[in-house]
């Protein structure tokens, strides 16, 4: 039997000013990552709904061992989430177990993350076209469904298309509630252990 991939979706909410520092500590996380053996994806991006110091990010791995046991136990991550607590990156307080980490996790249902005509994390070579169209599954909540959308186009474009529209009207009938979040991509991997779309 093989099981799906396993996703986490993170928020994590930085005290003013902290995204300089975010930016370099996430380098050396997602080199690490792309080394993990069962590391498959790492992606950050700049929250855009109002709140500019805080991050979202999407990590995959091919199986949660990667997550739980192999990424946190790394000497980069330790040393860079040190480097976290020392510089006071976090909104409200420091440490692993801080409120300003808001995680989700997630088994694959569907779709795909990246495309082979897609290059890079922040490719514009798709205009017009979804780069990701990821379905993820939390883990922990029956009720609750991801849809991770990637797209080189300004959200609004994609957001007024009928597609988009029709997409939304079917969730929102579907479901209790809907959110919609916002991010800009600044660094990352997608999909390293599997094939992608053509």
């Amino acid at each position: 039997m093989v099981a799906p991939k396993f996703f986490v979706v993170a928020r994590v909410v930085g005290r003013d000013g902290a995204l300089p520092l975010w930016k370099e500590r996430l380098v050396h996380l997602c080199n690490a990552s792309a080394t993990e053996t069962l590391g498959d994806s790492y992606y950050w991006g700049q929250d855009l709904d109002g709140e500019p110091d805080t991050l979202w990010g999407l990590e995959g791995y091919t199986h949660p061992a990667g997550f739980f046991l192999g990424h946190v136990s790394t000497d980069i991550f330790k040393r860079e989430m040190a480097l976290v607590d020392s510089d006071r990156l976090l909104r409200n307080e420091q440490g692993l177990a801080s409120r300003d980490y808001n995680l989700h996790h997630y088994d694959w249902a569907g779709g795909w993350l990246k495309r082979a005509d897609d290059p890079d994390y922040a490719s514009k070579s798709l205009n017009g076209a979804l780069q990701s169209f990821g379905i993820l599954k939390e883990v922990r909540d029956e009720k609750m469904l991801t849809l991770w959308v990637r797209t080189p186009e300004e959200f609004d474009a994609l957001k007024s298309s009928k597609k988009f529209q029709d997409l939304m009207s079917v969730a929102k009938a579907k479901s209790d509630k809907t959110e919609i979040h916002l991010s800009r991509a600044f660094n990352g991997h997608l999909d390293l252990n599997s094939s992608t779309i053509r």
